[in-house]
């Protein structure tokens, strides 16, 4: 009987330390995301949700880059079930870190079935904002998301409000809700602040000072190869061949198959101009 009495007493105990260590920590820890909101795609609502509900933004957030790569690195003309599961397997593979085959075709025109084209034509792409800020949401802190697309956005869709819609929201989110996560002191929203600025001055036609922020861009180590290769296009249509070379030498040592065979391509192009060997 006494032994129950002790037991019970214990319990009590434990929990009432415990109700007052969550009242404490309440009070001192504050939530690193923002509110929940609804995904801006549909057919994908169920899934965030859950992802949410889980308490699993972080890798809902992943899926959702991984699938943010597979639209816009597939062309929006129909294509086989086949071709557009292995476009699609062979860019989770290299997500992953997972060796991708390296019989790469470049051929111009080329639709053999046995070839990997990983190289798409641009199209419209009008969810990419959509997707963009799916994934954002899900993570607010997932900088690649808002380097990537806003390039994509400012300088290849030439939807250049849609990019800095996508930069405004990540600074805000981060200069609101990122030291309550980290105090790192190398956060990244400047960054954000850096393309930014780079997308303005080409909106106002000052080239030079876009130019200007895009090399400050490219020498970060996280630069996503989708500015590296404006920037080397922009250096090429400006003359300079040598230093548009560099960078893609740079853009294909990388390994990054979305850009094997247009890196390969441009850098026989230049070497051509360049007349150096090949």
């Amino acid at each position: 009987m006494h032994m129950n009495k002790f037991h019970s007493a214990v319990v009590l105990a434990a929990l009432l330390f415990g109700a007052i260590g969550i009242s404490l920590i309440s009070r001192t820890f504050k939530y690193p995301f923002p509110p929940a909101e609804i995904s801006p795609l549909p057919r994908f609502a169920v899934f965030d949700m859950t992802a949410i509900i889980a308490g699993s933004r972080r890798l809902g957030a992943d899926i959702a880059w991984i699938q943010l790569l597979q639209y816009y690195g597939s062309p929006e003309i129909p294509l086989d079930r086949d071709t557009e599961f292995r476009l699609s397997w062979d860019m989770t593979k290299y997500l992953f870190g997972i060796p991708v085959k390296e019989d790469v075709c470049s051929a111009p025109g080329c639709t053999h079935e046995e070839h990997y084209h990983p190289s798409i034509d641009g199209g419209v792409y009008n969810e990419l904002f959509a997707h963009c800020l799916r994934v954002t949401r899900l993570d607010p802190f997932f900088d690649h998301a808002y380097l990537y697309g806003a390039g994509a956005l400012a300088w290849n869709l030439k939807r250049p409000q849609e990019a800095l819609d996508l930069l405004d929201r990540g600074i805000r989110a981060m200069e609101h809700y990122r030291p309550n996560l980290s105090k790192d002191i190398h956060q990244p929203f400047w960054q954000l602040n850096l393309y930014a600025s780079a997308i303005i001055y080409r909106q106002s036609g000052e080239f030079d000072k876009m130019i200007a922020q895009l090399e400050v861009a490219v020498r970060q180590p996280d630069c996503p190869n989708m500015v590296k290769t404006i920037l080397a296009n922009i250096y090429q249509k400006d003359g300079k061949f040598a230093p548009s070379l560099a960078l893609w030498i740079e853009i294909y040592d990388s390994g990054d198959p979305s850009y094997h065979a247009r890196a390969l391509q441009k850098i026989g192009e230049l070497k051509a101009i360049l007349h150096l060997p090949g």
